[in-house]
């Protein structure tokens, strides 16, 4: 059993649909979101395919996107997007990579790092997923902090990966695996999956 949405003391995550699209555009066509990508939607009619990219996914058996919505519990404002999807056709055992952007008024509030960790749990807990992994440029401080916070561990640092506004920047990558999660906090059932408290 999917158990969906996810929900911790102050967030809602729940699968994207196309009543968000202007809470999506906004997003990624936000300066400050994009600053450190190159993905930035140029109109509205980019994030309609977008979105519509997406219902077809969720779709998919068996499903490996997770790209959800960000939602505050007490007000219900959509602040951002986190997502996780498995890279590897097995399901179960396999890779995924974990990805997270909110609105820039939503910084600094530790939004991002709860609901990575609330899909990181439920990567290991219920998808079964072996290794959860993350990235991001050198320069960008606070995205390389909430991978540090979910208690990722640094696996590589690439030299001059990729050039940013003119220069030569590095790349940093984090990961945590299924072992070093359930030995971390000693979680052998699914109890509490509604709640995700970590």
């Amino acid at each position: 059993m999917i158990y969906l949405p996810l929900k911790t003391e102050r967030l809602l995550l729940r699968d994207l649909c196309e009543e968000d699209i202007n809470n999506v555009y906004n997003l990624f066509s936000n300066p400050e979101v994009m600053y450190f990508l190159d993905l930035p939607h140029s109109n509205i009619e980019h994030t309609k395919r977008y979105i519509e990219n997406l219902l077809k996914k969720y779709q998919e058996y068996p499903r490996r996107c997770y790209e959800m919505a960000v939602i505050l519990a007490d007000t219900h404002l959509f602040i951002g997007i986190v997502s996780l999807e498995v890279e590897t056709s097995n399901l179960r055992d396999g890779r995924s990579d974990l990805s997270y952007y909110f609105l820039p008024e939503f910084w600094h509030k530790k939004y991002a790092t709860e609901a990575s960790k609330t899909l990181i749990k439920f990567g290991f807990e219920v998808l079964s997923v072996n290794k959860i992994t993350a990235g991001c440029l050198k320069c960008n401080s606070k995205s390389e902090k909430v991978m540090i916070q979910c208690n990722m561990q640094k696996e590589a640092e690439f030299k001059k990966h990729t050039q940013f506004n003119g220069e030569w920047v590095n790349r940093v990558e984090y990961a945590i695996l299924k072992d070093e999660y359930f030995l971390k906090y000693k979680i052998n059932n699914l109890g509490g999956i509604h709640k995700i408290i970590w």
